[in-house]
Order: structure tokens, then sequence, then C-alpha cells
């Protein structure tokens, strides 16, 4: 177990998507203070260092997707992971060895964006206005959560032998997640409460608050939450706006999502037939 996972951490020195993928997020989390302070120079916006603290949560699975999909896709294309196994490593090591990699570099790229956000956001936007413990409990669950995505692809990339079709699947799984946690979030946030408008004879317009049918109430809206919790790309979107409903339930979802993608994983890639 140690030689594989000296043998994958060696390989990320020269992996370009990883190295590609740290100068993203590293830009992004410069990009974002450098603008909030142009923007309240040049027009006046009020903004909050925390206004942009999260937002890497909604890019990190996408990232994780690529990464994943092409590091784990190139030692089935070039014949490595068929070599471990043949040199006596046991295929759950193989496995293990691939996720824990997968799960530091998810770690590593949300370090990419925060740690230069801070160095340029500290001094254009000033210190945050949020509690302290907001902060950390929102920096935990995005870590945790970066590290859930990365094991649900790293089991379809060590499940599906084919690089580029587990590079489709798992990028279009992330934004999958994202989407399905937009439609989420807008049947969460319907209002209790429209306004119907109605024309009188003379021309004049009259309105009358009615309720709406698309609110959400009572079980209904219990079932969706948790969805919208569970889900990665629902976590991402409620982290980024720092508005999680049930802040302490997701790193639990998250830690969920870990162990049942691995523990699928590993049983599924013991049965696989190596080619």
């Amino acid at each position: 177990m140690t030689r594989l996972l000296s043998a994958g951490f060696l390989r990320l020195k020269k992996n370009k998507v990883f190295w590609g993928g740290l100068i993203l997020m590293a830009a992004w989390g410069i990009f974002m203070p450098v603008k909030m302070h142009l923007d309240a120079v040049q027009m006046g916006y009020v903004y909050r260092i925390e206004d942009g603290f999260f937002v890497y949560a909604m890019g990190v699975g996408v990232v994780m997707a690529v990464f994943c999909s092409l590091f784990i896709g190139t030692d089935y294309n070039d014949g490595t992971i068929r070599n471990k196994i043949i040199v006596g490593g046991k295929r759950s090591a193989v496995y293990l060895a691939n996720a824990a990699v997968s799960s530091v570099v998810g770690l590593a790229m949300c370090a990419a964006y925060l740690l230069p956000y801070l160095c340029v956001g500290l001094p254009l936007v000033g210190g945050f206005t949020v509690p302290v413990e907001m902060v950390l409990l929102t920096t935990f669950t995005i870590l945790l959560l970066s590290v859930a995505v990365s094991s649900v692809f790293t089991c379809i990339a060590m499940v599906c032998q084919y690089k580029s079709v587990a590079a489709v699947i798992c990028i279009l799984l992330a934004f999958g997640f994202l989407m399905t946690g937009m439609v989420l979030a807008q049947m969460l946030e319907a209002p209790k409460t429209q306004e119907v408008y109605s024309y009188a004879i003379n021309g004049e317009i009259s309105s009358v608050e009615e309720p709406n049918p698309g609110y959400l109430e009572g079980t209904k809206r219990e079932i969706v939450q948790t969805l919208h919790d569970i889900n990665p790309g629902g976590q991402a979107i409620q982290c980024a706006g720092m508005m999680a409903v049930n802040p302490y339930r997701l790193p639990v979802y998250s830690l969920a999502i870990i162990v049942l993608a691995t523990g699928a994983g590993c049983v599924l890639f013991r049965k696989s037939d190596l080619k």
C-alpha cells in the first residue's frame, strides 16, 4: 500500500491535469477578490470578503471529474493497473491508493483557491464579518465535499476502463449534480404567496395575494430539502451562498457518500475483468 501511494503521488509531479487544475483554482482565487475590489471602487458596491470565499465549492467538483477520469484512465491505457496486480498488489490496495491520491488532490484544489483568495482578499476587501464558527464549519463542509466527489469519480474511473468514456460520464455527472441542485434550490425558494394581477373594464390593474401552488410544505418540503442536502451539487450551492438550512447534516451526508462510493468501487473493481 505504501509503495502504491508513493507511486501515485510521484505521478502527480509530472501530471499536467493536476498542475493545470491548481493553476486554474489559484487564478480563480485571485480573480474573485480583485474583481470585488474593482467593483467597489468603480461602482460603489459594498462587498464582504466572505461573499466570494466559498464559491469554489461549485467548481471543485468539475475539476475533480476531469482529474480523476484522466489520471486513472491513463493507468488503464498504459496497462499500469494490470501490472500492479500482476506483481502482487491486491486489488483493494490498488483501488484505495488511487482513492487516497484523488482525495488529497481534491483537498489541494480547495487550498489552491483559498490561500490566494485570503492573501489578496484580506488587504483589498477586509476581514470576515460573519462568525468564525460559520467560516470554519462551511470550509470543513466543502473540504469533505471535495473528498466525497473525488470518491464518486474515482469509483467511476476505476470501474470504467475506457478513459474517454469515464471522462464523459464524470464530467456530465459533475454538471448533473449542479443542475439538480439548482432545480431543487428553485423549488425550495418558491414564495409562500404570489401576486395575481387582474384588469378591470375601465383599464385599472389590481393585484391580490394568493397562495402559491408551487410552495412546498410539510413532508414534501422535508423530502426535497433532504435530497438537496445529500446531492453534492446541492451542498455546493448552499455552501457557496452560505445558505445551508441543515449545516451540521451536510458533513454527515458527505461521509456517507465517501463510504458508499469507496465500498461499491472496491467490490466492483475486484469483480471486473482487467484487459
